[in-house]
């Protein structure tokens, strides 16, 4: 499982509530004023949105990001100007409203597009009695002469655009029912045409089975889909001092998302790989596996080398895909690390537990020799790593693409190289990684005693299909191999979630998948 997909489901969670909450900041917090009919703004969201965050409650919302820990911090994420505009203006409007908004104007919606960037964004607001008048009022208050708007008729709907100071535009829909902003004109028109001809999400049977009535009270939530990955799931949202938690369930069974459906045939597992990890690990993920195939396959279309394989280094695939269904066990444990030279970079190590390891290691050594010789390789194919009690071992394996399919870290190369230790099956793009790995789990320098780590694992269950962690101060800081897989929306905002560390865990039961994703601060 890939780190930059399975990240991605965190993208718009964190986006959602770490920029509109900071946008909004000290916005609502107003008395709630009843109105009229409340208007469905699901009904204005076009049906090709990529994910949605709502609130009906912004003054708990708000007041929920002002005790985070990162808040109190001042450090806060800026991810559009979008938002910068909504801190600055509708500040100076609940200024005007000593009575306070219409409880309509206390739900807001942010519609999220692809391609994910600042821009690709939709903010949508019901209004209530009178709300049409004060927005009105506001504008001709506080938007300079210098810069008029100008109005656009599409499809008989008017569209205000209102140029900025600093040469941006902000397009405008409003009505006396609802109010949708952006600064892409053609979103605009997306809702117009929704709101005219349908194909909204509220006509999307699959969304509308989502969003069933809520058991337990949460600020905010999050509905997102990923193309090939999971259909629509939903998030209640939660923020406590150096935590924000995002509890979801999906049950789309469609057979296109590849993850899931493979995820939903795997076999779960208990407890947490602390014991076997370095304890200078900054990413893990582990995964349990009852069904082989499933995982190789899904693996091989996942795969970023496919189109550069030859056909022998296919056929060595298929060798050592038959070598792992026949010794591996059922558990998969990949991690980055740090070596004790950080100018050589991270180390990669992927862990499989074996049924019977004397069997494995002779199956392995036999695949090894039979091997043709290797032209312009002068590397031997047995070489030691050596303990103050043992020497381990190193078998250098054909050529191969099955660690990176396992792994979905991206290495430069295709060597691999295994070792035996623990009763488990190591593999590594390099000979210095397993050496480093084995000495650091030899002396007990191990993960499991981390307080970072064990904070982290707290707030997950200890029977899970899939998990990872993720810190991002040092994977920003690794080579381009590694740094790619993170989506560049962490990237473009990587001042801001340097400071946390993902922590993502995926639960399957009786058909329904259910993601929990933690974000947790790193205090100073």
């Amino acid at each position: 499982m890939k780190l930059r997909t399975i990240v991605k489901i965190a993208i718009t969670s964190s986006v959602v509530l770490l920029c509109s909450g900071f946008a909004l900041y000290s916005f609502f917090r107003l008395s709630v004023a009843e109105g009229h009919k409340d208007f469905n703004l699901y009904e204005l969201v076009p049906s090709t949105t990529s994910a949605v965050f709502v609130t009906d409650d912004v003054l708990e919302f708000v007041a929920e990001v002002d005790e985070l820990t990162c808040s109190k911090n001042q450090q806060y994420l800026h991810v559009s100007k979008l938002f910068s505009y909504l801190k600055q203006g509708l500040y100076a409007l609940s200024e005007d409203t000593p009575h306070g908004l219409s409880r309509q104007m206390n739900q807001m919606m942010i519609g999220f597009h692809e391609p994910d960037n600042e821009r690709n964004q939709v903010l949508y607001c019901r209004l209530g009695h009178g709300d049409k008048e004060l927005v009105n009022r506001f504008v001709r208050k506080y938007i300079s002469s210098l810069y008029p708007p100008k109005t656009f008729i599409y499809k008989g709907e008017e569209i205000v655009i209102y140029p900025m100071a600093d040469g941006d535009f902000l397009a405008c829909y409003l009505t006396s029912d609802f109010m949708a902003l952006s600064f892409q004109k053609k979103l605009i028109e997306n809702v117009i045409d929704t709101y005219k001809r349908g194909k909204s999400l509220a006509d999307d049977s699959t969304f509308t089975g989502i969003r069933a009535p809520k058991k337990s009270a949460a600020v905010a939530t999050v509905y997102t889909r990923m193309k090939g990955m999971m259909g629509w799931t939903e998030f209640d949202m939660k923020m406590k001092d150096d935590f924000i938690y995002f509890s979801g369930i999906t049950h789309d069974a469609d057979t296109c998302f590849a993850f899931i459906n493979q995820l939903r045939q795997q076999q779960s597992v208990k407890g947490f790989p602390g014991e076997v990890l370095p304890s200078t690990a900054f990413y893990f993920s582990r995964q349990g596996i009852a069904d082989w195939v499933s995982l190789l396959s899904y693996g091989n279309t996942q795969e970023q080398s496919v189109a550069a394989r030859t056909s022998e280094v296919q056929n060595r695939d298929e060798e050592f895909s038959r070598y792992l269904i026949e010794n591996a066990g059922q558990d998969l444990v990949a991690c980055l690390f740090q070596r004790e030279d950080t100018l050589q970079g991270a180390a990669a190590v992927l862990s499989l537990s074996v049924a019977d390891i004397t069997e494995a290691e002779r199956m392995l050594r036999a695949l090894v020799d039979a091997a043709p010789a290797d032209e312009g390789r002068r590397n031997p194919r047995i070489t030691f790593c050596y303990t103050v009690n043992k020497a381990y071992p190193i078998y250098r394996l054909p050529q191969t693409t099955l660690f990176e399919q396992l792994t979905s870290f991206a290495e430069p190369t295709l060597d691999v190289y295994a070792a035996f230790y623990g009763g488990r099956l190591l593999l590594a793009p390099d000979a210095d990684a397993l050496a480093h790995y084995i000495r650091q789990l030899d002396k007990g320098e191990v993960l499991d005693g981390a307080m970072a780590y064990q904070t982290g694992m707290d707030h997950l269950s200890d029977s899970y299909h899939f998990m990872l962690m993720a810190d991002f101060d040092h994977i920003f800081q690794q080579s381009e191999n590694h740094v790619r897989l993170v989506p560049d929306f962490f990237l473009r905002n990587a001042d801001f979630f340097r400071h946390f560390t993902l922590f993502v865990q995926f639960a399957c039961t009786d058909g329904m998948v259910y993601p929990t994703i933690v974000l947790k601060y790193k205090s100073e």
